[in-house]
């Protein structure tokens, strides 16, 4: 379903550390030293704005190169907790190990103009995927995001991001691996967000590859590598007042990027499947 070479480009600034002001020394009177103080919490609160302004900026740079129904990538925050280092997803990362040749580290915060950074890779196929991909799909359903969070490889070559989905409608799917209504499951996809420890946050991205978001619906059609039990979504598509957007943009999407209402395209999603369905 996917290409395995890859090209990582756009990597940030080398790593330093940021200062943001001195404590005040013990000088003659306790005034002047209250003085000193209230200017390092004066300094704190520019650094903490400067900071906040750069994040904002950074996230209208990665809409602005993901497709118009994006959200904004799901996000590892490593400076209020550790990623849990469960190896359930371990066959599945093994599976892409040779994604990526570059070790992902924290670039630190040198500056709020170094305080972010967009790691863009570009994958080569051949010829244009699917626009409904059912032959391939292990599942196609209909459903609502509940949760989202990013990933670092064990490898610490790429970033994917962990969808919980709930099930509100199933095209194809069996019942017993969660493909029901009502039932809950988890599918990953390539891409995400970390905030590292420094305070640098870095966004991984593909281009023409859009992001779920969280209480959104969407039909989703999901696919399992060989070797894995880890479900990944494939060109998804975002459920807007009853009409159909892409998510995605490489497989040629052209006849839906206006809108389609949803009863039009379920009847297309349940073509692609009858036609691609074994006798």
């Amino acid at each position: 379903m996917f290409p395995i070479s890859l090209l990582r480009i756009a990597k940030g600034a080398a790593r330093s550390r940021s200062r943001i002001g001195l404590f005040a020394l013990w000088v003659r009177s306790t005034s002047m030293m209250g003085f000193g103080l209230g200017q390092e919490r004066s300094h704190g609160d520019v650094w903490s704005r400067m900071l906040q302004d750069a994040y904002s900026a950074h996230f209208s740079r990665v809409l602005a190169q993901l497709p118009p129904h994006s959200g904004v990538p799901p996000l590892l925050d490593l400076i209020h907790s550790k990623q849990d280092n469960s190896a359930k997803d371990r066959a599945w990362e093994d599976r892409f190990k040779g994604w990526g040749t570059q070790e992902i580290t924290d670039l630190g915060v040198p500056g709020p103009s170094e305080a972010t950074s967009i790691d863009t890779t570009f994958i080569d196929s051949v010829g244009r995927p699917s626009a409904l991909p059912a032959r391939g799909s292990q599942a196609v359903v209909i459903a609502t995001v509940t949760s989202a969070s990013a990933r670092i490889a064990y490898t610490h070559t790429f970033v994917y991001s962990r969808y919980g989905l709930k099930v509100t409608k199933v095209f194809k799917g069996k019942s017993k691996s969660g493909f029901r209504e009502g039932g809950q499951v988890i599918a990953v996809q390539f891409g995400g967000r970390v905030l590292f420890p420094s305070g640098h946050m870095a966004s991984f991205i593909m281009p023409g590859y859009g992001f779920m978001e969280v209480g959104k619906q969407y039909v989703v059609f999901i696919w399992t590598p060989p070797h894995t039990k880890t479900y990944m979504i494939t060109n998804p598509y975002l459920i807007e007042n009853g009409v159909v957007f892409p998510l995605e943009t490489v497989p040629d999407v052209s006849e839906y990027e206006k809108g389609m209402p949803i009863q039009q395209f379920e009847a297309r999603v349940e073509a692609a499947i009858a036609k691609n369905s074994p006798d």
